[in-house]
């Protein structure tokens, strides 16, 4: 799930949907519902009205809630995908450990060979809210952050989760992000520091965490298997 600048929730389903949901009405129409050729995986959003779907085998371009464009063929397994919020630049992540940087123009993608390479398959990835950095982490247990205006330099790596860690989420204050792992544990890591982290232990004691976001820059929520949802007041 994600939400856009047009105060819409966005979210994508193994029923092979993307739907568009009003947030201040809290109800969809059909009209507002995007039937993929294969289940997607993962969403993200961007300016402009851009959307990114990151399907079984495709990876799908929206922009105003219609496909304007397609990758079929993918000589990987495209895992997870985030596009930059200023929406000129489309990062994929495979189970080869590789990310592709495509080039969005206008209602293209544009591979123009630029990739990073990690330490294992891609699990979750997030730009920054400002767009600065690129957080990503895979099932290596490595958490990276790199630096957009560097060309992707590498600006820190993070270790703390025992076992791999699947869910990702930015502070709003662009300083801080979240990660939550198979471990049962939540680390807020601190982007100028790899040592300054904050751990959270036993967060959902029967399941792993599968979902996080921020409410503000000290109010963290948890999701998780065990079917409950958990807010946590973060002090730095």
């Amino acid at each position: 799930m994600v939400t856009n600048d047009s105060s819409e929730l966005v979210t994508c389903s193994m029923d092979d949907t993307l739907r568009y949901t009003n947030i201040n009405k809290t109800e969809y129409s059909a009209s507002d519902v995007v039937k993929m050729d294969f289940q997607p995986k993962s969403v993200s959003v961007a300016a402009g009205g851009l959307s990114l779907a990151v399907c079984i085998g495709q990876v799908v371009l929206l922009k105003n809630k219609k496909k304007v464009f397609t990758m079929d063929n993918l000589d990987y397994e495209a895992e997870v995908g985030a596009l930059h919020p200023g929406g000129s630049t489309a990062a994929v992540g495979g189970a080869d450990g590789k990310v592709r940087l495509y080039s969005v123009q206008g209602n293209t993608l544009k591979d123009e060979g630029k990739t990073i390479e990690l330490s294992g398959a891609i699990t979750d990835m997030a730009y920054s809210n400002d767009g600065a950095y690129l957080a990503l982490i895979d099932d290596k247990k490595v958490t990276s952050v790199f630096t957009v205006a560097d060309d992707y330099s590498v600006k820190n790596n993070f270790y703390g989760h025992h076992a791999k860690p699947v869910t990702l989420a930015w502070s709003p204050d662009n300083e801080h992000f979240a990660t939550g792992g198979m471990d049962m544990m939540v680390f807020i890591w601190t982007v100028s520091d790899p040592d300054k982290r904050i751990k959270v232990p036993d967060t959902h004691r029967l399941h792993h965490v599968s979902g996080l976001a921020w409410v503000d820059e000290h109010t963290l929520v948890t999701t998780s298997h065990d079917a409950s949802i958990k807010q946590w007041t973060i002090k730095y």
